[in-house]
């Protein structure tokens, strides 16, 4: 019968006893597929009576099965004389070391470990067939084996023994080589999941940034836009105001000409001074609010303050400029407008100002820009007034602008000089918006 299975091999009639029909219909395909005759029994039992009506060449079974498992299903077998020569291969997940002695104790012939693939099961059919050609005149004894607290007897022969551990050994080293694929594969995913946190955290930094700058933008802006309505409000109070007494003052020259009553010189000239600080309101307010000119940049202190005074008539003032060479500041090209209306308010309103001194000095680590006169100085109750537009609108020291362009940078600035002693302005620059070319470029003081 063996000879006869060995030269018909090609043309196997395989018994697959599976309870799962999808396992099942899966056998079935890849076995005719080769060209067997294939036989379906859905359980041991089932199995079992199939064989009593026509005998297979080979039978393939499934071990888990209810009631009868495939181990069951193959001690029967081995145990009948008339079946026990037909070749058993258990399909199954287990192949624990306990599983692979229980399949020898009950005469087991070969595994197959699911998933399965059609090579395995050709290789597996091939080793059976072989192994049983290479035993059929083997004699056996039984053999007693002891494995976790559990006493097996195995009967089957040396060959059938060595094909089970080398099926099974067959299998570890493809789960082996299979886990090492996968560990590499799960690297590979781990080391593309790492740079796609990082890239992900990158991301999301740079939106916070941008988020953050945005908010800083739109702040700024939002605060931009309120400080230039407020402003231009101011702006057109101021200008009312101004033009007001001009009209008033002409009125005054109409009627003092009609009438002959008084002398119009004066009301003409006041006319006339009031329709210049009109005009300079104008054309400040007018570069404040420009874009072009709302661009901070460094430039050259020394410069700056040479050219706020270029427009000044010789001999007026005496100017004292003690800031060193080579200091840059960071600020908009307004704040040129700044120290012209500072000199512009000392002479005017400084009454006795015969000398403006410039200065660049360190107090408490900060560089500060000191600017003073000798002229009769800023009474203590207007220290915190003059800076106000309402201040503005009588006295025209045009020191709200001047604070509202500084500002813009960040750059402050405040009288500290003492009554009757003459006016003293501190600017204070922000860290980062003042550098010198010189390590002594500033002059320390302990002056508060």
């Amino acid at each position: 019968m063996r000879e006869s299975l060995m030269g018909e091999f090609s043309t196997l009639k395989i018994l697959v006893v599976e309870d799962n029909r999808t396992q099942a219909e899966s056998l079935r395909y890849i076995l005719e597929k080769a060209g067997h005759e294939v036989m379906i029994a859905t359980d041991g039992t089932a199995g079992l009576d199939m064989i009593m009506q026509q005998r297979p060449d080979l039978i393939l079974t499934d071990v888990i099965m209810s009631p009868m498992d495939g181990y069951e299903f193959c001690r029967r077998i081995k145990e009948d004389e008339k079946t026990r020569t037909i070749p058993v291969i258990l399909v199954t997940y287990l192949y624990n070391p306990s599983d692979v002695i229980k399949a020898l104790e009950f005469g087991a012939d070969n595994f197959i470990i699911k998933p399965f693939d059609a090579d395995c099961i050709y290789s597996r059919i091939t080793s059976t067939i072989q192994a049983l050609h290479q035993t059929s005149n083997e004699r056996t004894e039984a053999l007693n084996v002891s494995f976790s607290n559990h006493q097996y007897v195995i009967t089957s022969g040396r060959v059938q023994i060595l094909n089970i551990l080398l099926s099974t050994y067959e299998t570890a080293i493809k789960n082996n080589c299979e886990l090492q694929v996968a560990d590499e594969r799960l690297h590979y995913l781990n080391a593309q999941l790492q740079k796609a946190v990082s890239d992900l955290k990158h991301a999301n930094e740079e939106l916070h940034h941008k988020n953050l700058e945005r908010g800083r933008l739109e702040t700024a802006l939002d605060r931009s836009n309120k400080k230039f309505q407020y402003m231009g409000s101011i702006i057109h109070h101021i200008l009312l105001t101004q033009l007001s007494s001009v009209f008033h003052n002409l009125d005054k020259v109409r009627i003092g000409q009609q009438g002959g009553q008084y002398e119009t010189g004066p009301y003409f000239g006041k006319a006339y001074e009031l329709v210049e600080k009109a005009l300079n309101i104008v054309r400040i307010t007018s570069e404040t609010l420009d874009p072009m000119t709302q661009s901070p940049s460094w430039m050259d202190l020394h410069h700056l303050v040479k050219n706020s005074l270029s427009d000044l008539s010789p001999g007026m003032v005496r100017i004292d400029c003690q800031l060193p060479e080579n200091v840059w500041i960071n600020a908009y090209p307004l704040i040129e407008k700044v120290f012209s209306e500072l000199v512009d308010n000392s002479i005017r309103h400084g009454k006795t100002t015969s000398t403006i001194r410039f200065n660049l000095e360190e107090i408490q680590g900060d560089p500060i820009l000191i600017y003073e006169d000798d002229g009769v100085g800023i009474p203590e109750s207007d220290k915190k007034m003059i800076f106000s537009h309402e201040y503005g609108l009588s006295a025209s020291h045009g020191l709200f602008l001047s604070e509202e362009i500084l500002s813009v940078t960040g750059i402050t600035i405040t009288e500290t000089g003492e009554p009757g002693m003459g006016a003293r302005f501190e600017i204070r620059f922000p860290k980062g918006t003042i550098r010198s070319g010189s390590d002594n470029g500033f002059t320390k003081s302990n002056n508060k």
